[in-house]
């Protein structure tokens, strides 16, 4: 009996190393933030990547990320961090599609700020061109998927639990009509199968990636019904993790146009949201992150505590971590979600802050949650190269100070088309069925706004000065002027030329927007520049 029980708590010990299903992860997992316009930065269109793959981290008007931003977001009691990161314009042509050495050291450096420190870190691939999810686009998003996580997963093939993958951010029909409105079987079967190859690659991964935990979305990442009905998790594997967005209630948290409200005195959309994750997942063993959640400020932070405290205290007890998006804006006519000042690294918003902690039941500092551990050759060699913990603080103080114009968190949404496939703007749409209540699981975003002129390397979309546009219920697309290029001739599957195509009609979006010129010309120039992927 003492042998068996002393072969059984060793054999205990060495799972425990590694071996917790990704329910117990989750479990142990409080509270994240997310580097939102930084690392996913996209502005192919107004700098030249070959003469600086790492210059588009700032691109947005964030200033660079040093180590120091994460200790002392740790020290604030977030022990999670989601690093947003666009890939697209960082690689080269098929068939490797090779990742540039230089961007991948970046990622690998800031990536190491808080993975070295304890944190969990989630990892993804987020404002690309290359997988909009339709039919014709499938076999050739495949190709580029594998060749990338391939590449990612070799980078950090010896970083234990602590990194997880995320396969895809929000994948969608982009332009479609049901773009956000919960998807159709072309667009949910895309997403399937893409998700099914995400984690079919990483396991034929060497290290750590056989058993790595894995975050897949559903279509758009959304907690709409169609979409979650749709959702397949792939069979066979504890280390699953599904990945949801839910800016919720939309009014109060991302709306940024009529039927906005500065007031948190309903609960029930969260109430709704917290039951329909734990009967559809949660109760069927299955964990679940949302990977995105957040409340604009409207100068109503008393309100937005009474939220956060809310939101965090339902998701707690039904076991899900929620992931905070800060895009690192606090003024304009933007998505202002920005909680923390990342050169002082002072709070910005602390009612807030201490309201999420509050509903977790968080009463201190995060501590490291491993041991240390032997990294690869690369995360040493970088982490030795990494600014120390108020590196760049001074010469960053300025571009900080500029942000207030800043992208605002793309993904999710503001406009009623994506805009410049750069940087997708989502915008929640309708539920058919809801009265005209935008979906609860709308990721937030707009594109950063051109209201800095001082900025000239802010993206070249347009958010602003634009007037807010209202969601809009999804209707048969109306034929549009138009644009003045001719950007419709591409044969049906050659993406290279689409992909051209549509690089030139929305530098026409652009212009037209920052002439501030008439707003339905932009909108309508902006809904032909999206007819390029369905043609």
């Amino acid at each position: 009996m003492r042998l068996f029980s002393t072969l059984t708590l060793a054999g205990l010990s060495i799972l425990g190393c590694h071996a917790m299903s990704s329910m117990e992860l989750t479990k142990n997992m409080k509270i994240g933030w997310s580097l939102g316009n930084t690392l996913d930065a996209n502005c192919a269109d107004t700098l030249d990547y070959s003469k600086d793959q790492t210059a588009s981290e700032t691109c947005w008007g964030n200033v660079k990320t040093t180590e120091g931003l994460f200790t002392a977001l740790m020290k604030d009691g977030f022990d999670t961090f989601r690093i947003p990161t666009t890939w697209d314009g960082h690689f080269g042509e098929g068939p490797d599609y090779k990742i540039d050495s230089a961007w991948m050291k970046r990622v690998h450096e800031v990536v190491d700020y808080a993975y070295k420190n304890g944190a969990y870190v989630i990892l993804n691939i987020h404002h690309e061109k290359w997988n909009y999810a339709f039919a014709n686009n499938l076999e050739k998003a495949k190709t580029i998927l594998v060749a990338i996580w391939k590449q990612i997963a070799a980078e950090f093939a010896d970083y234990d639990e602590h990194l997880i993958f995320e396969g895809l951010n929000e994948p969608r029909k982009v332009g479609d009509p049901v773009e956000w409105t919960g998807g159709d079987s072309e667009g949910w079967d895309f997403v399937n199968q893409m998700n099914e190859l995400f984690v079919k690659t990483i396991r034929g991964c060497s290290g750590e990636n056989a058993k790595r935990h894995l975050m897949i979305p559903t279509y758009a990442a959304t907690t709409q019904d169609s979409a979650i009905n749709a959702f397949k998790l792939p069979s066979g594997d504890n280390n699953l993790i599904v990945s949801l967005h839910a800016y919720t209630p939309y009014n109060f948290a991302l709306n940024n146009a009529d039927g906005a409200v500065t007031t948190f005195d309903n609960p029930s959309e969260l109430d709704s949201l917290f039951n329909l994750i734990k009967t559809k997942f949660i109760s069927q063993n299955i964990p679940v992150i949302i990977g995105e959640f957040g409340a604009m400020s409207r100068e109503n932070d008393a309100e937005r505590a009474k939220w956060a405290e809310y939101y965090t205290k339902g998701a707690k007890a039904i076991g899900v971590p929620c992931v905070i998006w800060d895009n690192g804006v606090f003024e304009g006519t933007g998505e202002r979600f920005g909680l923390i000042d990342r050169t002082t690294f002072e709070i910005k918003a602390p009612e807030v802050v201490n309201s999420l902690m509050k509903g977790i039941g968080s009463t201190g500092p995060v501590t490291s949650t491993k041991e240390e551990t032997s990294a690869s050759p690369q995360g040493n060699e970088t982490n030795a190269n990494a600014p120390p913990m108020d590196a760049n603080a001074n010469a960053n103080a300025d571009a900080n100070a500029n942000n207030n114009n800043a992208p605002v968190d793309l993904p999710p949404k503001s406009l009623p088309n994506e805009l410049p496939a750069e940087v997708p703007t989502e915008i929640p749409t309708t539920d058919n069925n809801n009265n005209n209540t935008p979906s609860t699981s709308l990721p937030p975003k707009t594109l950063p706004s051109n209201d800095n002129d001082n900025n000239n390397n802010m993206p070249t979309q347009p958010a602003l000065p634009a007037p807010p546009v209202q969601p809009e219920q999804p209707t048969e697309q109306q034929d549009s002027p138009a644009p003045s290029g001719d950007y419709l001739n591409c044969p049906k599957d050659d993406w290279n030329c689409k992909q051209s195509m549509a690089d030139k009609c929305y530098k026409e979006v652009d212009g037209c927007w920052t002439s501030q010129g008439d707003a339905s010309k932009c909108e309508d120039i902006v809904k032909n520049c999206n007819k390029i992927w369905q043609s």
